[in-house]
């Protein structure tokens, strides 16, 4: 008499299709992670460079800076990341880089007549290259971080100095920017 084989399991080819499928998703899922961990970074990064203009906005306000420096009509001033503190004490980027000394938050007195009116401008970058060239406060998004190569936008500026002068920009979409009218000022003072 024949013994009759129970067949509860699973053949090698179909144990192979069910490893290659669960393969594909893992590169999938782990493709579509770290888009989101860089997405992430970016909005930091640009949440950050808010978090330092408001810090000089309310030294500013306080009149914390040199009066001498203060932007007349036209003029900037460009102030250091590195001489502003936050609450969190990290000087280090998303990215795991610290700002570059070429990050700097610029305030532009940007009156026509009357009362000054000032507006907002960020510029910062870390130690690898990430980061965005000077934008206006308001127009920040994180599709305008660069990644190792700030250096190359033409809206980025090395080495601000007094009586030097600034392009200034803002943001046009979440990923483009056009010269800010007056496109540039001439810089008053640098805080370190």
């Amino acid at each position: 008499m024949k013994k009759k084989f129970n067949k509860k399991g699973f053949t090698l080819i179909e144990l192979l299709a069910v490893i290659i499928i669960l393969a594909i998703l893992m590169t999938l899922a782990i493709t579509a992670m770290s888009g989101y961990i860089r997405g992430a970074r970016k909005d930091t990064f640009v949440t950050t460079a808010q978090q330092y203009a408001n810090a000089v906005r309310l030294s500013f306000v306080n009149g914390e800076y040199d009066s001498s420096l203060m932007p007349a009509r036209g003029e900037c001033l460009a102030v250091s990341t590195n001489s502003v503190a936050l609450e969190s004490g990290s000087h280090e980027s998303p990215f795991g880089q610290d700002y570059s000394d070429d990050s700097y938050v610029i305030i532009f007195n940007n009156t026509t007549s009357g009362q000054d009116k000032y507006e907002y401008f960020v510029q910062m970058s870390d130690d690898a290259g990430n980061g965005f060239g000077v934008l206006l406060e308001s127009s920040l998004d994180g599709d305008l971080v660069i990644e190792k190569d700030v250096d190359g936008e033409n809206n980025f500026q090395d080495n601000i100095r007094a009586n030097g002068t600034i392009n200034l920009y803002q943001a046009t979409s979440n990923t483009t920017f056009s010269a800010y009218s007056p496109a540039s000022c001439r810089v008053s003072g640098v805080i370190s």
